[in-house]
C-alpha cells in the first residue's frame, strides 16, 4: 500500500509540476507582452512629451514676439492720441484749415497745368 501511495504521490507531483511549468511559461509569456507594451506606450509617451514641450516653446517665443508688437503698437498710439485729438483747436478750426489747404492745393494744379501747357511765361491770373 505504501509502494502504490507512494507512485501516486510522484506521479501526482510530476503532473503538477508540469502545469506548474506550464502556467509559469504562460505568465512569463502574457509578463513580457504587457512589458513590452508598456515600455512601448512609454517610449511613445515620452515623444509627445517632447513635442508638446517644443510646441510650447514655439507658441511661447510667438506669443511674446506678438506680444511685443501690440505693446509698440499702443504705446504709439498712446503717443499719437494727444497729437490726433488734442490738437487745442475746434472743429470748425479744423474744417476751415482743412479747406484752405484744399484751395491751395487747387491753385497749385492749377499753376502747374498752366505752365506744363504754356511754359514759364504763363501766366498765374487765371488760377
Amino acid at each position: 500500500v505504501m509502494k502504490s501511495d507512494f507512485i501516486r504521490t510522484v506521479s501526482e507531483t510530476q503532473v503538477a509540476e508540469q502545469k506548474a511549468q506550464e502556467e509559469h511559461l504562460e505568465f512569463m509569456t502574457e509578463s513580457g507582452k504587457s512589458l513590452a507594451q508598456k515600455e512601448e506606450a512609454e517610449t511613445e509617451r515620452r515623444a509627445q512629451h517632447q513635442d508638446v514641450l517644443g510646441k510650447l516653446s514655439e507658441a511661447t517665443e510667438s506669443f511674446s514676439s506678438h506680444n511685443s508688437i501690440v505693446l509698440t503698437a499702443i504705446k504709439e498710439l498712446l503717443e499719437l492720441k494727444p497729437v490726433c485729438i488734442d490738437t487745442g483747436m475746434s472743429y470748425e478750426d479744423r474744417v476751415s484749415n482743412r479747406e484752405e489747404e484744399i484751395a491751395a492745393l487747387n491753385r497749385a494744379v492749377c499753376i502747374l497745368e498752366q505752365y506744363q501747357e504754356y511754359g514759364p511765361d504763363a501766366t498765374s491770373g487765371s488760377c
